[in-house]
C-alpha cells in the first residue's frame, strides 16, 4: 500500500515537469511566408538536368525480363479451365505437361497466386465452351473448374464459305 502513493507522486511530478514549448509545433503560414518569399529568386535562369545512365542497366533489365511470356496480341475477357493447383511448382509443371500430352490443341498456363501455383488451360470466349472442355477433363482432373480470365484471342478456324 505504501507503493501506491509513491507511484502517484512520480506520475504527478512527471506530468507537471513537462512544459508546453511552442518551438516544436508547426509554424503558422503568416510566420513562414515572408521568410520563404525573401529566399526565392524569380529572376534566375531555368536549370537543366542531365541523366547519365550506365549501359549495363539496360542489359540487366533485358536479363530480368528474359523469362517473361510475351503478349501475343490483344487480351480480352474470357474463360479458362483451372485444372490443378499446388504449392509445389514442379508438381504444377508436371500436371501441365500431362495435360499437353493429352490435349495438344489447347494451350496451358502456369502462374503463381500466393500460396499456390495454378494450371489453367484454354482460351475460351464463352463459358459454355470452357464447360465443354471441363466435362472432358473431369475424369483426369477431378478438381477442374471454369474461371473467368483475360485470354489471348483464340485462333479462328479457316473455313471457306460456298
Amino acid at each position: 500500500m505504501k507503493i501506491l502513493p509513491f507511484f502517484f507522486l512520480i506520475f504527478s511530478f512527471g506530468n507537471f515537469s513537462i512544459s508546453q514549448d511552442t518551438s516544436l509545433g508547426f509554424p503558422t503560414t503568416q510566420d513562414t511566408l515572408p521568410q520563404v518569399a525573401n529566399k526565392l529568386n524569380f529572376a534566375a535562369k531555368p536549370g537543366t538536368v542531365v541523366v547519365h545512365k550506365d549501359e549495363r542497366i539496360t542489359k540487366i533489365e533485358e536479363f530480368v525480363r528474359y523469362g517473361e511470356e510475351s503478349i501475343e496480341g490483344v487480351k480480352i475477357d474470357g474463360f479458362r479451365v483451372l485444372i490443378f493447383f499446388d504449392m509445389n511448382k514442379t508438381v504444377a509443371e508436371q500436371q501441365k505437361a500431362y495435360f499437353i500430352t493429352m490435349y495438344p490443341e489447347h494451350k496451358a498456363y502456369v502462374d503463381y497466386m500466393a500460396p499456390n501455383y495454378r494450371v489453367r488451360v484454354g482460351n475460351f470466349r464463352t463459358e459454355l465452351e470452357a464447360e465443354r472442355l471441363k466435362v472432358e477433363l473431369i475424369g483426369s482432373f477431378p478438381t477442374a473448374i471454369v474461371v473467368a480470365d483475360k485470354i489471348q484471342l483464340p485462333d479462328l478456324n479457316q473455313t471457306t464459305a460456298n
